[in-house]
């Protein structure tokens, strides 16, 4: 294990060790999509930093698989800052978005036209 990874992977130890019990069981969920629901305030947002930090820290999947869907641009934000301590500059190969800007990403590739049903009437 490199020096840099060694450094990384004692920081995400150490923000792991600060969750408690059910936001572990989060973290640890590595397969398939997880939906934290809590409050504001709470550690959503270093639960899902740290998910993240685990799946890429543990497993030999690429950041750029990764998507991150949150409400706030502030999320957005605090995710990829999170991100930065747990793995370094791959945090930027993390597809982080809000729900809007990813509908905005997505909808131009995926528009369907439909039929006018008035002209049809």
């Amino acid at each position: 294990m490199s020096f840099a990874h060694e450094k990384l992977h004692k920081q995400f130890t150490e923000e792991y060790n600060r969750l408690n019990e059910n936001q572990r069981k989060a973290v640890d969920q590595v397969d398939g999509p997880v939906m934290v629901i809590a409050g504001p305030g709470t550690g959503k947002t270093q639960i899902l930093a740290a998910r993240i930090g685990r799946i890429l820290l543990d497993t030999d999947t690429h950041p750029s698989s990764i998507l991150c869907l949150t409400y706030t641009d502030a999320g957005v934000i605090a995710m990829r800052r999170r991100l930065l301590e747990f793995i370094g500059a791959d945090a930027y190969k993390v597809n982080i978005y809000t729900f809007h800007a990813f509908c905005n990403d997505v909808k131009p590739s995926s528009a369907i036209r439909l039929p006018n049903s008035r002209a049809q009437m």
